[in-house]
């Protein structure tokens, strides 16, 4: 995240895998950590999003 950490994160309340799908046909999946479950998109300002699975 650069030196800006500050971010928007939101759940997936529903199929999250078919959600990580989505955005990786989009091309916007900018950074994936599988250990913990999350992944970032970019926004079109370039601001990352954090998405997380709603456990």
């Amino acid at each position: 995240m650069g030196e800006n950490e500050s971010h928007l994160c939101f759940r997936v309340a529903g199929d999250y895998d078919a959600i990580r799908a989505y955005h990786k046909e989009m091309n916007c999946v900018c950074f994936e950590n599988t250990a913990m479950g999350l992944y970032f998109i970019n926004d079109p300002d370039d601001y990352w999003i954090e998405i997380l699975p709603q456990k």
